[in-house]
């Protein structure tokens, strides 16, 4: 899948204000993401640690329905936690364009108080602020991540040498 964000990550803000430090994590949630998910086969996707947990296919699927779910706080919609998308390829492309479409909407409204998260459960309506997406979906993502990287690992597909999070760069 070429073309899509977060292959590398570009220069750093100057300035430390709420989005440029919210922008920057975004593209580290991005770039780790990209490259947990490059490459990888199905025995990757059908691996699973135990019966009853999540495969790395389902921690896809559901970083997917996570970045739709911020995309949505963004855009200022109801979350309603219908899926309709399907296949390792839409998930990951549907991530990784959430990402960048967040990061771009950041550039464009800095006033993360107007942000907040509208959710559909069971017909009704419930809203929280900005703050729940952090401790929510945002660290939801990183951690499912995390779990992708390490099930391919296990699953003898690591993620390629290179890659170096610290920098944002594929290293030759």
């Amino acid at each position: 899948m070429n073309n899509l964000p977060f292959s590398s990550i570009g220069p750093y803000s100057d300035s430390f204000t709420s989005t440029t430090v919210l922008s920057r994590m975004i593209e580290g949630i991005g770039f780790r993401f990209y490259w947990a998910t490059e490459g990888l086969r199905q025995i990757d996707l059908d691996y699973k640690p135990c019966e009853d947990g999540r495969s790395s296919y389902e921690n896809i699927e559901h970083i997917s329905m996570l970045t739709d779910a911020i995309s949505d706080a963004f855009e200022g919609r109801i979350y309603d936690f219908s899926n309709q998308k399907s296949g390792f390829e839409d998930y990951r492309k549907n991530t990784l364009n959430n990402l960048d479409a967040i990061f771009k909407a950041l550039k464009e409204n800095s006033d993360l108080s107007k942000v907040s998260v509208r959710l559909n459960m069971n017909g009704e309506e419930v809203v929280t602020p900005f703050w729940n997406l952090i401790n929510g979906p945002f660290s939801d993502i990183i951690y499912h991540t995390g779990q992708v990287v390490a099930f391919r690992r296990i699953s003898g597909n690591p993620i390629n040498p290179g890659v170096n999070v610290f920098l944002g760069q594929v290293m030759s």
